[in-house]
């Protein structure tokens, strides 16, 4: 009789490992060039869908954020910028949810399979990897752009389906956005919209041990 299959966790990266994001760290650059947080958040969030899915790299990213925020900004000023941007952004979401990760390296501990599901820009994943070095234990790790597909695409939860073999009703898919928890849904993932409550933990670490 072959054995059963595993239950297993698909997870967000952004607002379920990490806390809110912490846009402060713009600040300093914002100020610099004379910028609103305002002005600058609605082109970044303008064009973020895209830099997710890897049709920009970080250059082509920050040039449309700045073109539009700093009149007159030249492509060298842009090119300079755009290592302290980049360093900004991975400061920005480096707000570890520290309970979470505790519940979810028990469940690793105790077998259950693990894949990290995430809209990211290039190079941004592998980054979080190298500094939180216990999710290198993760042995899935879906970056968006490293495969050109973005949540709520159905299509990324398929290919994550392709490449894990796992069976979407006994994976319990955590995240906070609701349009990527009805996709999934959809595809027959049992689902969490995820808040960060202790309610929320509770449930991971039950699905867990289940």
């Amino acid at each position: 009789m072959p054995a059963p299959a595993p239950k297993a966790l698909a997870l967000d990266f952004g607002k379920v490992l990490t806390t809110s994001p912490d846009y402060t760290t713009y600040a300093a650059l914002q100020k610099r060039l004379g910028v609103s947080a305002q002005a600058f958040g609605e082109a970044w969030a303008r064009h973020r869908h895209e830099y997710d899915r890897g049709r920009h790299d970080a250059l082509a990213f920050w040039s449309l954020v700045l073109d539009e925020t700093v009149p007159g900004i030249d492509a060298q000023t842009v090119q300079t910028l755009v290592p302290e941007l980049t360093d900004a952004d991975f400061a920005c979401w480096d707000q570890p949810r520290w309970d979470f990760h505790r519940v979810v390296q028990a469940a690793l501990d105790d077998g259950v399979p693990a894949a990290i599901v995430s809209n990211m820009p290039p190079r941004l994943g592998p980054r979080f990897v190298a500094k939180w070095s216990w999710l290198q234990r993760i042995p899935y790790r879906f970056f968006s752009a490293e495969i050109g597909l973005v949540k709520p695409d159905e299509a990324f939860y398929r290919h994550v389906l392709e490449r894990t073999g796992w069976d979407p009703g006994l994976v319990l898919f955590v995240d906070d956005l609701p349009a990527n928890v009805e996709a999934a849904a959809r595809l027959g993932f049992q689902t969490l919209l995820f808040t960060g409550s202790d309610e929320d933990l509770d449930t991971v670490a039950r699905w867990a041990r289940s």
